[in-house]
């Protein structure tokens, strides 16, 4: 199940295209039943390839495309297929080696972190020399169409740093604490409201990566996409 937004009015994604994804009926059907975000008790143990194909060539025109994946790059594989003209996939991830050892091995990562790691700085060192860069709209006041000059930092491929998301919403404490299940962020708020209705949605005729592709070969050219604020790429 899909949900597509031309232009969100979300504080953090405003101005730009974005995407919902879910199972039919359940919304984390999509995302890794070993994501320590998810304490559902549910979720997917495998890839849907049909989809993350599409995923990769849902770029706009001229224009650019990223988001996230808590599916492991190199246990499910899918890292081997990024590439520079494609949509830019960041290993989500709570533990800063495992999202270090990501960047090392030429996948973009992002981690969440607490507040309290960041000291009152805008970086904090990770394992194998690789620095943590703080989310740039937590220092200022922009969204993902303001990041970068039009560039913002999640949509490129090739960086060495990896992208740190401090800890938010009711359960943040959970999100923070590596030895507890649970703290997604779009499991609260007006994320989850829409992610709800990406779930029980009515049943579409057309896969989730034919309607993503439609979508964005509708959107005018130079636009910039943030695929599955919710969900993830598993096959339901």
């Amino acid at each position: 199940m899909l949900k597509t937004v031309e232009l969100s009015r979300a504080k953090k994604t405003k101005g730009i295209a974005v995407t919902y994804r879910a199972g039919t009926g359940e919304k984390y059907a999509t995302c890794p039943s070993t994501c320590k975000m998810n304490c559902s008790g549910k979720g997917s143990q495998k890839i849907d390839d049909a989809y993350l194909d599409a995923l990769l060539d849902a770029k706009p025109s001229k224009g650019v495309s990223f988001t996230y994946s808590h599916f492991d790059p190199h246990v499910f594989n899918w890292g081997r297929k990024l590439r520079a003209d494609k949509t830019v996939i960041n290993y989500s991830t709570e533990n800063l080696g495992a999202a270090a050892a990501s960047i090392h091995n030429g996948v973009p990562s992002v981690a969440v972190v607490s507040e309290q790691s960041w000291q009152g700085k805008k970086t904090q060192p990770a394992p194998h020399g690789i620095n943590v860069v703080r989310c740039p709209a937590e220092i200022r006041d922009i969204s993902c169409a303001d990041c970068g000059n039009g560039d913002p930092l999640c949509a490129r491929l090739d960086r060495n740093f990896i992208i740190g998301f401090t800890a938010h919403g009711p359960s943040k404490k959970k999100a923070a604490d590596l030895t507890v299940k649970g703290g997604c962020y779009a499991d609260a708020g007006n994320c989850r409201i829409w992610w709800d209705d990406t779930a029980n949605g009515a049943q579409p005729d057309e896969t989730d990566g034919e309607k993503l592709l439609r979508f964005v070969k509708g959107l005018p050219p130079r636009s910039i996409v943030r695929h599955h604020v919710a969900g993830d790429i598993g096959a339901e």
